[in-house]
């Protein structure tokens, strides 16, 4: 799974693996055969299926047909005439004595709900008996039913993860032919519950346009150090923040960076609180903070660093030095525009930051990525729920999980970003997410779900020689 695809580029592959002749009917058969296999693993008793007039609904009727052949009682509702393929999937269920329903109070308790109500084509809010049948299924699950999805969860944005009202929430989602993106990003991790992915195979239509890229263990960049390396052979970074009363995020974003595998890390601060030894304190001051800034391979500026530090971020900005920027400075910078930079950068916004930025909405998340770089062309990482880094395809990171929306989380991915950049990798921003996000699960393994930022701090250094 390197990929995702989206509403378009599923329709695209669809069309095009019927062209190369496997039959639409066919393929909807393998599909409903391995979602119903994944259902018949969790043994279930009883199970109602509804299904749309579409694909989504051939599915959960070639499911239903599948469980009747392995004893399962099984019902169908129908919420609309079932068009295309879809029609046979219909008649080969009635064909082994399957019952179709059109009213949601003809059927009773079930023990598992198939959601095969609206497929990779929803881009908007469910109306009329879609909407009415989404909230039936919600109500189910919350009253014990469990739910399988085929594809994804009907009410989710396949190609932006943003889920509609009403959106089914799934305990299971089968998902075929390649990823879609909705799955993995946005309010996707949160509705989908166990995915699975399943390409249907045999087919092959060559090569195809993708969405997004996902970040994994083999397209990321952490640099390596021969044996001779020292603290002046492994870059250096300086983290301007952290300020009275806002020491942590300071420490934290410096300590990552440490930890990440800078030799030197320089902190400007103005502090008196100073309690780590490894960190060259640096005093605060536009001159000392620019005399430190020119000898550095990085700087990190943002995180604690307060709103009235405009001039130290216009003076930073001026400097011919890569650049993270972070939190309190994209606050600023929202309200106090700069001229391009010459120097990269890198910016780091929440969804929020994203939104003051660019004055969009953040349902979007892609369409808050695409204004950003509108706003200045430069790299973005746009974090949340499967974070974004901008490029061509976008690149996602496929780990959700909701130890990495902790306190002070943002602080440590800007501090590693820094680092492997001043190291000299060539994907600071992607290899950060991903390693951020594997020092937060491994954290997680040893502390439980009540990890705190310092705890995936000190996993960094395991996670980056793994």
């Amino acid at each position: 799974m390197q990929w995702t695809i989206d509403a378009a580029g599923a329709r695209d592959l669809d069309r095009r693996i019927t062209e190369s002749g496997v039959q639409e009917f066919c393929l909807m058969m393998r599909a409903s055969k391995v979602a119903a296999d994944h259902l018949l693993r969790n043994k279930p008793t009883s199970v109602v299926c509804l299904a749309g007039s579409g694909n989504n609904g051939g599915d959960a009727y070639g499911v239903a047909a599948h469980l009747l052949l392995s004893g399962i009682p099984t019902t169908v509702v129908a919420l609309a005439e079932p068009t295309g393929a879809a029609q046979k999937a219909r008649g080969f269920y009635r064909d082994l004595g399957g019952t179709v329903f059109s009213d949601l109070d003809q059927v009773s308790d079930t023990d598992w709900i198939v959601d095969g109500v609206l497929g990779t084509g929803c881009n908007r809010a469910p109306e009329g008996i879609i909407s009415v049948a989404i909230s039936w299924i919600c109500a189910r699950r919350v009253a014990g039913s469990s739910v399988l999805s085929l594809d994804l969860p009907s009410g989710l944005n396949a190609s932006t993860g943003l889920a509609y009202q009403p959106s089914v929430v799934a305990d299971l989602t089968v998902s075929f032919l390649a990823p879609k993106t909705g799955l993995l990003t946005g309010d996707g991790p949160s509705l989908c519950g166990r995915v699975q992915f399943e390409t249907l195979k045999p087919w092959d239509v060559g090569d195809y346009e993708c969405h997004t890229r996902l970040i994994g263990h083999d397209t990321i960049d952490v640099p390596e150090h021969p044996q001779t390396a020292h603290k002046g052979t492994r870059g250096s970074v300086l983290v301007v923040g952290g300020r009275h009363g806002m020491e942590g995020a300071g420490q934290l974003s410096a300590l990552a960076s440490l930890r990440a595998g800078s030799g030197k890390v320089f902190w400007a601060t103005d502090s008196f609180l100073f309690e780590v030894p490894e960190i060259v304190r640096v005093e605060w001051g536009i001159e000392t903070i620019l005399e430190c800034a020119k000898r550095v391979s990085a700087i990190v500026i943002g995180p604690g660093l307060g709103h009235d530090a405009g001039e130290v971020i216009a003076a930073l900005w001026a400097l011919d030095k890569p650049l993270v920027v972070d939190a309190d400075a994209l606050n600023w910078l929202s309200e106090n525009p700069l001229p391009d930079r010459d120097a990269p950068w890198i910016g780091t916004p929440h969804p929020k930051e994203a939104s003051r930025l660019t004055g969009a909405p953040m349902a979007d998340r892609f369409h808050l990525l695409d204004r950003l770089e509108n706003v200045y062309a430069t790299t973005w990482i746009l974090k949340g729920a499967g974070t974004l880094v901008s490029g061509e395809p976008v690149w996602l990171n496929p780990v959700s999980d909701p130890t990495l929306g902790t306190a002070g989380s943002g602080d440590v991915l800007a501090g590693i970003v820094a680092s492997l950049w001043a190291q000299g990798s060539t994907s600071p921003a992607s290899t950060g997410v991903w390693l951020h996000a594997q020092a937060f699960l491994a954290a997680k393994k040893l502390s439980g779900p009540g990890v705190i930022a310092s705890d995936a701090v000190n996993q960094i250094g395991s996670v980056r020689t793994a």
